[in-house]
């Protein structure tokens, strides 16, 4: 079996590879600085406009499923707060207290309960798992997974939209009680 696909087959099984600096890509795959170089991820380069039914011919996850709406609303939300700058490059995006992510998902579901918490939570914890959003527990911050490269332009554009849409994370008042613990 050739090295690409062996990787693939890591990248089936796992999700997004990360391995050291100097370390090659094999043929199919893109490689994903890290924003202070210490390490590459590795993510498979899909066809232009691949439909679900070649995610799973090719053996890769689909979108997230387990309750998809509080999912997307919680990954919107985590673009907004890690996404600087939206004329810029998505990924990698900048880190962001959870608080704020926190603050903006409150704002946007009319919820300041442990439901709200407690879907936060849920939510974080699935979309760390897939590589959406990379989660560091020590800091309690969020940053964009390396998945999120492998939006489109066209994604891109309307990402952009949703940004704009969603309350500024800065101006909102973050509460004292953060999100249950991750």
């Amino acid at each position: 079996m050739d090295e690409t696909a062996l990787w693939w087959a890591r990248v089936r099984a796992a999700g997004p590879a990360k391995v050291q600096l100097g370390s090659r890509a094999p043929r199919g795959m893109a490689r994903l600085i890290e924003p202070d170089a210490s390490a590459v991820w590795l993510l498979p380069e899909l066809p232009e406009g691949a439909r679900p039914d070649v995610l799973d011919e090719l053996g890769l996850p689909a979108p997230i499923s387990d309750r998809p709406n509080e999912t997307a609303r919680v990954l919107a939300v985590c673009v907004r707060c890690c996404w600087a700058d939206p004329a810029g490059p998505l990924w990698p995006g900048a880190p962001a207290p959870l608080e704020h992510a926190a603050a903006v998902f409150r704002a946007i579901t009319l919820r300041e309960d442990e439901l709200s918490d407690s879907a936060l939570t849920g939510a974080v914890r699935r979309l760390a798992a897939s590589g959406w959003l990379l989660w560091h527990p020590a800091t309690r911050t969020i940053r964009l997974g390396p998945r999120t490269a492998s939006w489109n332009p066209l994604q891109l554009s309307t990402l952009r939209e949703l940004w704009r849409s969603l309350p500024d994370p800065q101006a909102l008042t973050v509460s004292d009680s953060p999100p249950d613990a991750l």
